[in-house]
């Protein structure tokens, strides 16, 4: 008898897109595949994974006169002309979705890919994001959808999300990298909870992005003569910097910085928010520019249920104090409510439920013409 199959559309943007995609995989207990770019060499994680094919990047290889098309068509996000790149991205994507014949595609993110899909006749599930998507285009990557799932809980859901975008939403608890997948205990445990004043503040860089933040770190450090600043995921561009501001470059253990630190300064990335919180870290999340104001409704909804302390925009230098005592007033308990239980685990026991429906339809339903 054969068995359910999925298949995952992971973006290459950074890191948090793939992250999270083998958090799921953990849990599947059906064939599954991944389609990507770019990121498709990387090692990659899961029982049942059996496959991880690589496509053209739709960013790479575009006829610089195609791109003053790009947005002409509402539906989709970017649609430039006369690009053999894409061409040939459509053309294979497509064609592993007839020789696979996946019974289900979980798609994250990419409202082109969407619409392929569901132009292809495969059901889908589409992961959500914060940030403002009422355009046309994520409009329809919704409709497109059997169901969509949301990385956070509802307590997490944003105030302008339209009600039937909500009723198609399946709500997850936390889960990033380092949720605990062993314990037998449905519940999950923070790595970290209480922690000894060290007069420490971590900054978090990661891969996605960031800019030049030197003279930013250079102002804080100056603002905050009494602590440390660590500086995790950038190096240092002048050896003349005040002596409380230590780059520690890219390292391999950030966590344990953070889970020291008696404040951590990030980005508004939902990875990075996922697993401070996961460690129970008090923490300053800052919205780094991002489509679709992405990680500026992020820090909104932080600060809104008391999580973190949400900046918009990097503060200025002598707000630095005030900022950090905020920080340090945070109850990290409120996390408890996020991470109830495994998020991860809730995606694959969906993800595999729509597999085995779209499977059933798919194999015993009749095949008539009109």
């Amino acid at each position: 008898m054969s068995v359910p199959r999925v298949g995952f559309y992971v973006h290459y943007h950074g890191r948090g897109h793939k992250h999270r995609t083998e958090a799921i995989l953990k849990h599947l207990t059906i064939p599954s595949s991944v389609v990507t770019s770019r990121i498709d060499k990387l090692p990659w994680s899961g029982p049942t994974l059996s496959e991880v094919i690589g496509i053209e990047c739709d960013n790479e290889g575009l006829n610089e006169e195609g791109l003053d098309y790009v947005a002409d068509v509402p539906s989709l996000h970017f649609a430039p002309l006369w690009s053999h790149n894409i061409t040939d991205r459509v053309a294979a994507y497509t064609k592993w979705l007839a020789t696979a014949k996946p019974d289900l595609m979980v798609v994250d993110v990419s409202a082109e890919i969407s619409m392929l899909t569901r132009l292809a006749s495969v059901p889908q599930i589409v992961m959500r994001q914060h940030g403002d998507r009422s355009d046309p285009a994520h409009i329809n990557a919704y409709a497109a959808a059997h169901s969509l799932l949301a990385p956070f809980p509802e307590m997490m859901e944003d105030s302008i999300t339209p009600a039937w975008i909500k009723q198609k939403t399946v709500y997850l608890d936390g889960f990033c990298r380092h949720t605990n997948t062993t314990s037998s205990d449905t519940t999950d445990k923070p790595l970290s909870t209480e922690r000894e004043p060290n007069n420490t503040i971590a900054f978090l860089f990661g891969r996605g992005g960031s800019g030049d933040v030197h003279s930013r770190l250079r102002d804080a450090a100056l603002a905050l003569p009494s602590h440390q600043i660590l500086v995790v995921g950038k190096e240092a561009n002048e050896s003349n910097h005040p002596s409380n501001l230590h780059y520690l470059g890219w390292v391999d253990n950030a966590s344990a910085y953070c889970q020291s630190a008696d404040v951590v300064v990030t980005a508004a990335g939902h990875n990075s928010v996922m697993e401070l919180g996961h460690s129970r870290c008090k923490f300053i999340a800052i919205a780094e520019p991002r489509p679709f104001a992405e990680q500026i409704r992020k820090v909104q909804i932080l600060q809104r249920e008391e999580l973190a302390v949400g900046l918009e925009q990097w503060p200025t230098p002598h707000t630095w104090p005030s900022l950090v005592q905020s920080a340090l007033s945070l109850d990290t308990s409120k996390w408890d409510h996020v991470f109830r239980n495994d998020g991860a685990k809730q995606a694959a026991k969906h993800i595999e439920q729509v597999a085995l429906w779209s499977h059933n339809k798919r194999h015993h339903s009749e095949t008539i013409s009109i």
